[in-house]
């Protein structure tokens, strides 16, 4: 059984919608469906249908961007004054620059792809990567000496430097030194002493997860994230509709579209029902909806667990838009789309278990403690830790809800960092 303590932000209520939003109709009524998962039977919210209206609308806005088109892509207030990642994961700058610059530029040896897909996704970092790729020659595995980079990194730090990207927090085990960067570039060695073959030889992909699961300070964030990024590459080939990870802003996103608790056995289910019914819930709300790339690739697992993170936050923002436009960082590059997406292996479907999930208890969401704090679009941000989660789970939360839930937390913080 699980705790009895509940964030009240899991609330599923919508009328605070502004009434300017196409996207979010409050006064709309529920969608005339529900879905059965493993017995149980879940009802849609109002939220559920903003989740394609937004999922068509931000992928619009995408299309425009790619077409050289100016601003304002949408005439959304909350999309205009908000950054929102895109529908589709492999879409953000991120993953376009893995698959551009870290996996098509070099070796294409799997030993070589996997070094360096995992060392971005180590600090997750574009300038950190392309200063080290600069500064050491050969940029390869087989020449790999820890010495190098840590030079590279040392100077980095001593310089002030970011090494990190502030979208990630990844923490570090305890591998001997007192620099998380340097604990995480052992933890780096580590893992490449039998990643390559564990990509090689795995009859599912879940089996990586897995596998990467069992190292400490590698919790199911991290992990999926490190298997997603391998995925746009030719080491690990398997379908798109094979696995997906639940993230804890994915499951509040999820919570707000359907009503009543979802058990974890059941949200994997419901993720696959509507990765599997999307075509059905555009054409029902007429919207148009053009798919990705040349083959209208639909909205897979991944988009689906990584969009309801993004409804989390739209609909947080329904109740006080901005008025200052959101300004984005300039013209989109041409789409890549990764090449191994084309391999015929990955047409098979391979799921290491239809249940997925056993754990039969409502997931609730207490704060822990709040660790730091930042500026973003004029907003503060909390680093917040969750109760009885590990610290590869943190968080950042917009102060206007932590005030609601977690004002305690937040007198705290305070405190310790005026002390």
């Amino acid at each position: 059984m699980g705790s009895s303590r509940k964030r009240t932000a899991e609330n599923n209520d919508s009328d605070k919608s502004p009434k300017r939003s196409k996207i979010h109709k409050s006064n709309a009524m529920p969608p005339p469906l529900t879905v059965a998962v493993r017995g149980q039977t879940f009802e849609p919210t109002p939220v559920f249908d903003t989740f394609w209206r937004f999922a068509a609308e931000r992928h619009a806005m995408t299309e425009k961007r790619f077409k050289g088109l100016p601003a304002p892509w949408t005439a959304d207030p909350i999309l205009q004054a908000y950054p929102f990642c895109n529908t589709y994961r492999v879409l953000d700058r991120v993953s376009q620059y893995i698959i551009a610059e870290v996996i098509e530029k070099g070796s294409q040896d799997p030993t070589e792809l996997v070094f360096r897909i995992l060392l971005f996704n180590t600090f997750t970092s574009i300038n950190t990567y392309e200063t080290l790729r600069a500064a050491i020659t050969p940029f390869t595995w087989s020449s790999y000496e820890r010495a190098d980079y840590e030079r590279v990194l040392r100077r980095l730090y001593d310089d002030k430097v970011s090494i990190y990207t502030g979208a990630f927090q990844k923490p570090a085990p305890n591998l001997g030194f007192v620099e998380n960067f340097m604990n995480h570039l052992v933890l780096m060695e580590v893992l490449m002493k039998n990643l390559p073959m564990q990509c090689s030889k795995a009859e599912y992909i879940a089996d990586v997860f897995e596998w990467l699961c069992t190292f400490k300070s590698m919790g199911d964030f991290t992990a999926y994230q490190l298997v997603l990024n391998l995925s746009y590459s030719s080491v690990l080939n398997f379908s798109d509709y094979d696995f997906v990870v639940v993230g804890l802003g994915s499951r509040r996103g999820l919570q707000r579209c359907f009503k009543g608790p979802i058990p974890h056995s059941c949200e994997v289910g419901i993720i696959r029902w509507m990765q599997l019914t999307q075509s059905d819930h555009f054409s029902r709300l007429k919207l148009k909806f053009n798919g990705l790339g040349p083959r209208a690739r639909p909205i897979m697992l991944c988009d689906i667990e990584h969009t309801l993170c993004e409804i989390d936050k739209y609909v947080r923002k329904l109740g006080a838009p901005s008025h200052r436009p959101f300004h984005s960082s300039g013209p989109l590059p041409k789409m890549r789309l990764p090449k191994a997406w084309a391999l015929p292996v990955r047409q098979s479907l391979r799921i290491k278990c239809q249940e997925e999930a056993e754990v039969e208890f409502i997931e609730k969401f207490v704060v822990s403690s709040i660790k730091s704090h930042r500026g973003v679009e004029g907003e503060r941000e909390f680093l917040v830790y969750w109760e009885g989660y590990s610290s590869d789970d943190a968080s950042w939360e917009p102060e206007d809800m932590l005030a609601d839930d977690a004002p305690n937390a937040i007198r705290d913080y305070w405190k310790r960092v005026q002390a």
